[in-house]
């Protein structure tokens, strides 16, 4: 073996071992964040957002550019109602990678909660952008059209949502709201019966198709609808405030006072609502 050999492997040998350490580091930094991610989902999904969050955490410790790991924190941040530091953690997903549908999604979803719904119709615009099935989008795209007053937008993504999956009773739902709004009872009533089809445990459908009969002039169907709403789910106000409502209208006083008074346990401020819930109904 010559000398020039010799020296050429001795300096080659070091560098290998660096490199395979290198690698071998890298390695287990990858698999460390991956780790914490992982569980970090686990916590998320049994509904334990603190937890969740000190793993990813420690996850981006590992992997500082994970786009999928600051999208779920900041899906547990939201779950905590810590709205601006979820909107920072998708928008820094969306930094590390301006594909990612279901960023923009979630993103749009805490600017609609927000009020911001300009900004959360972009995100579901870019969103579906990225990922043109994306049915959630498209629901909640028409909620935030809905809130501005634009109808038939709402309507026409409710429908797509709709004819991508037949069974989202929410979809049904939120568009027999609007046919509602627009005092087209027979067409809610119709969505709502759908809703309930598919999803016979969704008190707030009850109680939609009840405000939807009691407008149509079927007093006993509506008050069947707030009936079931509330054995469904004892604690939803708008069930007991509607059926109070619609008790006064008929002159049952003292089965309104009992769901206004029920209202009033369940929410102490809802006291001035009933008093202008009341008030608009007399304007009637």
């Amino acid at each position: 073996m010559s000398k020039r050999f010799v020296l050429a492997f001795c300096i080659a040998l070091p560098l290998l071992l660096l490199t395979t350490s290198f690698a071998l580091a890298q390695n287990s930094r990858a698999a460390s964040a991956a780790s914490y991610r992982q569980r970090g989902d686990q916590w998320l999904a049994q509904g334990e957002p603190d937890r969740a969050i000190k793993d990813y955490n420690l996850a981006l410790a590992f992997d500082p550019e994970s786009a999928t790991t600051y999208n779920q924190r900041g899906v547990a941040r939201y779950d905590q109602g810590d709205l601006d530091g979820a909107m920072e953690d998708y928008s820094r997903a969306i930094t590390l990678n301006p594909q990612m549908a279901r960023a923009y999604y979630n993103r749009g979803l805490a600017r609609k909660f927000t009020g911001d719904l300009d900004g959360a119709i972009n995100d579901f615009n870019q969103a579906l952008a990225s990922q043109p099935r994306l049915t959630e989008a498209y629901n909640n795209r028409g909620l935030a059209r809905k809130g501005k007053g634009d109808f038939d937008g709402a309507i026409a993504d409710f429908d797509q949502a709709l004819k991508l999956n037949p069974h989202l009773a929410e979809a049904y739902n939120n568009r027999g709201n609007v046919k509602l709004g627009e005092k087209d009872f027979a067409g809610a009533i119709a969505d709502y019966d759908r809703a309930i089809k598919l999803n016979p445990h969704y008190a707030v459908a009850y109680v939609n198709r009840g405000l939807a009969r009691k407008n149509s002039g079927d007093f006993a169907g509506a008050s069947a609808d707030y009936d079931r709403a509330v054995a469904l789910n004892p604690s939803l106000l708008e069930a007991y405030l509607q059926r109070g409502l619609l008790n006064l209208s008929q002159g049952k006083e003292t089965e309104a006072k009992r769901d206004f008074n029920r209202c009033v346990s369940l929410n102490p401020d809802a006291k001035q609502l009933i008093e202008q819930r009341i008030s608009a109904a007399k304007r009637l």
